[in-house]
């Protein structure tokens, strides 16, 4: 029969694991997952009273709400306020318009209220702990260039025959959330199509999340094949609204920067003037349409033109009919529904302003404005506010507001050491 083993008494080894340690990579699972979703899922949708919503948004809320449960993230005490702020600006618009006076042009939503609202209070949240920047950073950019390489390989994938832009037919419709996004648009060169990315809902998303890939990429972590990757993507998806969040960049990081700011906005140029130059020697038909979309803006009838000068009209249009939606709105969904004498878009704070009023667009601007920074940070949230408020209607888009709001506002960095 075999000896029990000896004790020996002496006590055994345990290595403790710093608890400052444990958040932070609690912080960047969290981080990581946000991102997947947003970048990875956008085209994924669930059915819901007869039609589908983003799959983004209800899986999102969960796992905020488990970090939240955990104690991985806090409520940020001057985001609770203003949230609440933008709440009762929305309630007393209901309660005046239902008294029958201010607007009456038409029917507001509830749901889109309810949407707006729960989507919305995930910027009432931050980081419990600081992260180090460059970790939280590298590991977005890892995220983001997986997104790029999708995209370069589904361009150059059409000289070979194959073209994957929707996954309508795919898959079934119920489980998809593609209907309303133009997925394939001609590059105006042959047959060809602009990139959306494979996973994104349309090429100017993908063009702007190149452009917030490659200020990150300059910001934190300068890695050549990194630039390159990004500013390729930027350059296939043809889109002018990824170039309106580089031109911010590069006009405010001297600005906040000083010196470092200006020879990082020239890194910028130089670089994408580069590839624009060796683009247009091999594909000079491809740098022609990509120079007249820079054109749009001031041509009626195209999607410059709809983004980012009708919007303006048709608030003139509707403060001046009724002044007293300045202050309460026309109600949630209205926005969309008028019938005005031209055809018109409506961005982010057009369609808040238009709908819950000033007051309410100015607690909704604050909710990301308002955060504690790093000077990287600090140097990435004008453009991505920018891309966030400008370039496309996000208010209801949950992969925009987790990732903008992730990325310059939950997110609670430390400075790194360089």
């Amino acid at each position: 029969m075999a000896a029990a083993p000896q004790l020996t008494g002496q006590p055994a080894t345990v290595i403790a694991v710093p608890k400052a340690r444990v958040q932070s990579e609690q912080v960047l699972y969290l981080s990581a997952a946000i991102m997947a979703m947003s970048m990875l899922l956008q085209r994924f949708g669930l059915p819901f009273g007869g039609q589908s919503i983003s799959l983004v948004g209800p899986l999102g809320l969960l796992v905020f709400a488990a970090f939240l449960l955990r104690g991985t993230l806090a409520l940020d005490r001057k985001r609770v306020i203003l949230y609440l702020a933008l709440v009762t600006c929305a309630v007393l618009g209901i309660a005046w318009r239902a008294a029958g006076l201010g607007w009456t042009g038409g029917e507001a939503s509830s749901n889109s209220l309810l949407q707006f609202l729960v989507l919305t209070s995930v910027a009432m949240l931050t980081f419990a702990e600081p992260v180090d920047e460059t970790r939280f950073f590298r590991a977005i950019n890892q995220l983001f260039l997986l997104i790029a390489l999708a995209g370069m390989l589904q361009f150059a994938a059409q000289f070979v025959g194959v073209r994957l832009f929707s996954f309508t037919g795919l898959l079934p419709d119920a489980a998809l959330f593609e209907q309303g996004y133009h997925l394939e648009i001609p590059v105006g060169v042959g047959d060809l199509l602009k990139s959306n990315g494979f996973f994104l809902v349309e090429p100017s998303v993908f063009s702007q999340v190149m452009a917030l890939a490659l200020i990150i990429e300059l910001l934190a972590l300068r890695r050549p094949l990194y630039l390159a990757a990004f500013a390729a993507g930027l350059l296939l998806a043809f889109s002018g609204t990824g170039w309106i969040v580089i031109a911010t960049f590069v006009i405010t990081a001297p600005l906040g920067m000083g010196r470092r700011g200006l020879m990082l906005a020239a890194v910028v140029v130089a670089l994408l003037l580069a590839l624009a130059g060796l683009a247009a020697v091999l594909a000079p038909d491809v740098m022609a349409v990509f120079q007249a979309r820079l054109d749009e803006i001031s041509t009626p009838g195209t999607s410059g033109h709809l983004r980012f000068i009708t919007p303006f009209w048709l608030l003139g249009d509707v403060f001046t009919a009724s002044p007293s939606a300045a202050l309460i709105g026309i109600g949630s969904g209205a926005a969309e529904r008028l019938t005005m004498p031209y055809e018109y878009n409506v961005n982010t704070p057009i369609k808040i302003a238009l709908e819950y009023g000033v007051p309410a667009l100015v607690a909704y601007v604050l909710l990301f404005a308002m955060a504690r920074r790093t000077a990287l940070q600090s140097a990435l949230a004008l453009p991505a506010i920018v891309l966030f408020f400008f370039t496309g209607g996000y208010q209801q888009f949950p992969p925009m507001i987790f990732m903008v709001l992730l990325l310059i506002s939950i997110a609670r960095l430390a400075p790194a050491h360089r």
